[in-house]
């Protein structure tokens, strides 16, 4: 069955030649839609915080920001990508918005290549939930098709072990202060996960207030070790500049 699998994977790609969702130019690969050249000018992070994922200065031996130390989240780790910006942040609003599943297959695909696999198992993956009515809009869960090449890495893609049981604002219209009370009390659990390890996914982390109050909704229920992945972080615009 594996050599059928790999003969019919290279018949793909002679048959169907994957180009460069930038420049054009032949991939050379059917799992990532871009070249080597315009995969290395993407907006990738350097070291973050494992708290937050914000970039942490050049000469920190921190493993934390100073923020993450005082108040230390409930996530265990967290990590991200890229910043928020071009190429990346048209990507992601035209898999939120567009329903582009073109960009959710890459960005997919971009994450599994970072993303390593579960240290012990099984590792539930968790893509944030969206609430009834937002997944009715928008026909789909972004995070969820972000998710789901990560199955390929050992995970078990979990996405009805976690609902968001009340409809909330918009996170993007709201402040920081406001965005933490908003999704307050937000999820639920359909099930105990007593010493269940979990792994979140979602497309973009600003506050972390949603990724947070999620991973707080799993402590409460049991789980013993919850991390999350994110395809971008909002930073400020001055950082790296200079």
């Amino acid at each position: 069955m594996a050599l059928v699998y790999n003969w019919l994977n290279i018949l793909q790609s002679v048959l169907f030649r994957q180009t460069c969702r930038l420049c054009l130019a032949p991939t050379g690969t059917q799992d990532v839609a871009l070249c080597a050249a315009c995969q290395d000018e993407l907006p990738w992070l350097p070291r973050t915080c494992s708290g937050c994922a914000v970039p942490l200065p050049a000469d920190s031996t921190a493993s934390r920001c100073a923020r993450c130390q005082q108040s230390p989240p409930h996530l265990d780790r967290c990590q991200a990508l890229f910043a928020y910006r071009a190429p990346v942040d048209r990507w992601i609003q035209e898999a939120k918005f567009r329903q582009d599943l073109t960009a959710t297959r890459l960005l997919g695909a971009l994450l599994a290549q970072r993303v390593a696999a579960p240290e012990s198992r099984p590792a539930n993956l968790l893509p944030v939930p969206l609430h009834r009515d937002r997944l009715r809009t928008r026909g789909y869960n972004q995070a969820l098709e972000i998710a789901r090449p990560l199955v390929r890495k050992g995970y078990v893609l979990a996405p009805n072990l976690c609902r968001k049981r009340r409809a909330t604002a918009a996170q993007s219209d709201l402040p920081a202060d406001r965005r933490r009370r908003n999704v307050r009390g937000a999820f639920s659990v359909t099930r105990p996960v007593p010493g269940e390890c979990f792994l979140l996914v979602d497309d973009v982390l600003t506050t972390g207030a949603t990724l947070n109050e999620l991973a707080c909704t799993l402590k409460r229920a049991g789980a013993q070790r919850v991390e999350a992945w994110v395809i971008a972080r909002t930073i400020e615009r001055n950082f790296g500049d200079g």
